[in-house]
């Protein structure tokens, strides 16, 4: 789909429902993962920064949330967008 040909409202609903067929989920239950996860995430970044403040408290949390996100959520993740990703971040890593 070429942006030019149909605008940007036509352009972002295509690639939204192309993600969502990636993804083999709807649109509700997508929405849902992603707010909760968003807003987990905005609480790991605080206790980070608390944690970069005063090393003693939230010592392993971002590290857990992460890592916990990962193999819950995306190590088997029906998109393979998200297994390439792995993939490459797991040679840069070097596991």
């Amino acid at each position: 789909m070429d942006l030019s040909e149909y605008g940007i409202g036509m352009y972002m609903i295509e690639k939204s429902k192309q993600h969502l067929r990636n993804s083999r989920t709807s649109y509700f239950p997508h929405m849902r993962f992603a707010v909760v996860t968003g807003f987990e995430l905005i609480g790991v970044g605080i206790a980070s920064i608390i944690h970069g403040l005063i090393p003693s408290l939230f010592s392993f949390t971002a590290a857990k949330k992460v890592i916990d996100l990962y193999h819950k959520r995306l190590k088997n993740h029906a998109n393979p967008e998200y297994k390439k990703y792995a993939l490459s971040a797991k040679k840069e890593l070097d596991f």
